[in-house]
């Protein structure tokens, strides 16, 4: 599975949309001009209103008569209705879409889910973090932070935001619970397959674009509902009032239902078929068929259902793992799960799954081999290659890694300020909690701290803003305390960086259209990568550079590669169009490989570049363990 082509697929889907979408505004405001007219039509048979141009109202007999006010409504009136329904369904629109700007935890916050903390997690709920954790490093991405809808037993989660470094997991208690760690880990890898392929940032633009043509629709079930609500409390004599409130309701939900309808199927059709992708990759991910198989068939099995209670649950239903909910006449927004379970495993033994199911101790625990020495040639034949799906040798890799921290660690990691903590501790901080965090960290060496700073991530993204810039404040201020500042200080600065600041998250503003525009700032980066690799910088550059296709000199000379020059180069690439970036990454891998040897800095200088460039580095990269890597 190829990043970039499924991104530009993504993107395509995107324009395609676009173009129905309009066609579905034309037919919502279509729709309220007939009813407007039908309406004026009854008042100016009676003579309450004019006809175009003073037209006289001659009996005809009732329908023609009304035939003849109907087709004669002034044109004004038509243009008033279009005026304002095109108004509305572009002010909800765009209100959304800005609500949306915010990314995942906006997603999470609409369904009332709250952020899962380690240190006060159920056994089942840590069951769920350790599974994305293994897929998130698997994959090369930072750790999600994950969110519970505490108060839901279906079955279901979904995957949100609108870069694959800043995505949050979204699970329900009756996921969490009822499906066992293999199963748990299938719906995990279904969901990182749409951080990878491209589907989650779809999901979210598709929520906001759809907001302003299903809004009356809703509107209209939702004044029904609140009439049908309230005559429960009422007596027989105060109920009238709520019956034309019920009338109201229904008439706009009724004019307003073409455009949920077009909503629900334009979700369908983006949906359906990248569900069974999705399912394909889990396979992928985690080696074991039955996972995802399993996982589909507990569904039925336990009878837990996949339809939530959440608000705005509608809205986003097609961004769930299941059918999340039961409308009689919606679009299906997921193939049937018989069906999932036929594509993704057809020899698929249920009896015999649930029989064992409880028992089952399935895993294989070979761990990817790797070369003592760091030579890794062998292992990076394709290295140049854009990002891909992770293997499960990766998500071994990623298990193996987990297991190294001690318990204390964990829990530390687990909270925001045990999280600054560690990093300031990796930092060279004084005091007593610094002292403690390092302590805990004793038995884990220099190629260790990356890795320590991407588990600290998902709880530092729980800081509020303020307390976000206080944090990188800080952590500038330690990095300059000794006038210096060193390589892998400044891999660790960057990637805090460009997760916390002030609009991380948000989607990304276009640029430079071509990488001739932003070739100075690639030269730099690459200089950079060059020189870390200690041998021939010269020759490593030219094999960089080869790829992006423009003219460049030499490498950059190590004195005139100051931290400010790489940080800008860096931010003006991260506004480089989404589709250009791949050569840039291409080319900084083949810098890194020119050698035949894959060091500790190089990996790390990638895995900041990736960061900045907004996503996930090679699994093969990835899945190194950098204690094999030389210094």
């Amino acid at each position: 599975m190829d990043f970039f082509d499924q991104q530009d697929s993504a993107r395509r889907a995107s324009r395609w949309l676009l173009l129905w979408y309009l066609v579905a505004i034309l037919f919502v405001v279509l729709c309220f001009n007939l009813a407007v007219a039908v309406a004026y039509a009854v008042f100016a048979l009676y003579g309450a209103l004019p006809l175009a141009g003073g037209e006289p109202l001659i009996w005809r007999g009732l329908l023609g008569t009304y035939w003849h006010a109907l087709l004669h409504v002034p044109p004004k009136v038509h243009y008033a209705v279009s005026a304002v329904v095109a108004a509305i369904i572009l002010a909800v629109t765009a209100w959304r879409i800005r609500q949306l700007s915010e990314g995942g935890p906006v997603v999470a916050h609409m369904l009332g889910a709250h952020y899962l903390e380690r240190g006060r997690a159920t056994a089942s709920e840590a069951k769920l973090l350790n599974v994305v954790e293994e897929m998130a490093i698997a994959s090369g991405i930072a750790v999600p932070p994950v969110y519970l809808l505490a108060s839901e037993d279906a079955i279901n989660a979904l995957v949100a935001g609108h870069s694959p470094s800043e995505a949050v997991i979204v699970a329900t208690r009756g996921a969490v619970q009822k499906l066992s760690r293999d199963e748990l880990q299938g719906v995990m890898g279904h969901e990182f397959s749409h951080i990878l392929n491209g589907d989650m940032a779809l999901n979210v633009r598709l929520v906001g674009l759809l907001a302003g043509i299903a809004c009356f629709g809703e509107w209209g079930e939702a004044l029904v509902l609140e009439a049908a609500g309230s005559a429960r409390t009422q007596s027989r004599e105060e109920r009238g009032g709520g019956v034309l409130f019920a009338m109201f309701g229904a008439a706009i939900a009724f004019v307003g239902f073409p455009g949920l309808f077009a909503a629900e199927a334009f979700k369908a059709a983006i949906s359906r078929q990248r569900e069974l992708l999705a399912d394909a990759a889990s396979v992928q991910f985690t080696r074991n068929p039955d996972a995802i198989a399993g996982a589909l068939d507990s569904i039925s099995f336990l009878r837990a259902g996949t339809t939530l209670r959440a608000a705005h649950a509608v809205e986003l239903s097609h961004m769930f793992f299941a059918p999340a909910v039961g409308r009689w006449w919606t679009f299906p927004s997921h193939p049937p799960i018989e069906e999932r379970i036929r594509h993704v495993h057809p020899r698929f033994q249920r009896e015999d799954y649930r029989r064992t199911r409880h028992a089952s101790t399935y895993r294989d625990e070979q761990v990817a081999v790797l070369d003592g020495a760091g030579n890794v040639v062998k292992v990076l034949g394709g290295l140049a290659a854009l990002v891909e799906a992770p293997r499960p040798e990766h998500v071994d890799h990623a298990r193996g890694l987990l297991a190294k921290l001690p318990a204390t660690l964990k829990r530390r990691l687990s909270t925001p300020e045990g999280a600054e903590q560690v990093v300031f501790a990796l930092l060279g901080a004084n005091g007593e909690q610094a002292a403690a965090a390092r302590f805990e960290m004793q038995e884990f060496g220099r190629q260790q701290f990356l890795l320590l700073v991407e588990l600290a991530l998902p709880a530092l993204k729980q800081f509020a803003q303020p307390r976000r810039d206080a944090f990188l404040a800080q952590m500038q201020r330690l990095v300059e305390a000794d006038s210096k500042v060193t390589l892998a200080e400044f891999v660790q600065a960057t990637l805090l960086r460009q997760h916390l600041r002030e609009g991380a998250g948000k989607p990304l503003r276009t640029k430079f259209g071509k990488i001739a525009e932003v070739a100075q700032d690639a030269h730099v980066v690459l200089s950079l990568i060059a020189h870390a690799s200690r041998g021939d910088a010269a020759a490593a550059h030219a094999k960089g550079k080869a790829l992006l296709g423009v003219e460049l000199p030499g490498p950059v000379p190590v004195a005139e590669l100051s931290i400010g020059r790489i940080g800008e180069a860096l931010e003006r690439l991260r506004h480089l169009e989404p589709f250009a970036k791949p050569r840039v990454l291409k080319a900084c891998l083949e810098t890194a490989a020119a050698d035949g040897r894959f060091r500790l800095a190089e990996a790390e200088l990638v895995r900041a570049v990736a960061a900045t460039l907004d996503c996930p580095i090679p699994p093969a990269i990835g899945a190194l363990d950098p204690a094999t890597l030389e210094a």
